[in-house]
């Protein structure tokens, strides 16, 4: 219900007014919602395959990093990808996502559109493979997109008994 009435809210609204210039990098505090964490089809296991995740993050505490005014001050993000993934890798990183972007006072301010792509990310979080890629429209056009997600419990559970959700949070730059 919310989601569509932010969708509506920025559609109706047509295209966004800035009180001030988008800033060339943003830094933003990143994390699954409470209560609904990335899910992976089929379940992420130590052997890598092909696996896809879906799910929404809420960005908070967007600023410029030389601390400059943003109107950007928080996101909701929806993403799919698909992958090659294992517990401690991820490959072929193929995905999109939308962030409805929201100012000081909780208005939506406009939305970007996300191509996520990584060729090859061997990490302890395969997850920040859904943080790499370039804005291709909406605010922060062509700006590079990386970040990363920690996991609210440890990862070692996944070798043994696989990762089909993830709980998690960190820090994304736009820039």
């Amino acid at each position: 219900m919310y989601m569509a009435w932010i969708v509506a809210a920025v559609v109706a609204a047509g295209p966004p007014v800035h009180a001030a210039p988008l800033p060339a990098a943003l830094t933003c505090a990143v994390a699954t919602p409470s209560g609904r964490p990335l899910t992976f089809a089929p379940e992420v296991a130590l052997m890598p395959r092909n696996v896809t995740v879906r799910g929404n993050l809420q960005l908070t505490g967007c600023a410029s990093p030389d601390g400059s005014a943003t109107p950007l001050r928080s996101g909701w993000v929806s993403v799919k990808a698909t992958a090659q993934v294992s517990c401690a890798s991820a490959r072929q990183v193929r995905g999109s996502a939308v962030i409805t972007w929201f100012g000081a006072d909780g208005r939506p301010l406009g939305t970007s559109k996300l191509r996520i792509r990584a060729d090859r990310l061997a990490t302890q979080r395969p997850a920040d493979a859904l943080l790499t890629g370039h804005v291709t429209a909406g605010p922060l056009t062509n700006e590079r997109v990386r970040g990363g997600i920690s996991p609210a419990t440890a990862l070692l559970g996944c070798a043994t008994r696989g990762m089909s959700t993830l709980p998690g949070s960190g820090r994304i730059t736009f820039g």
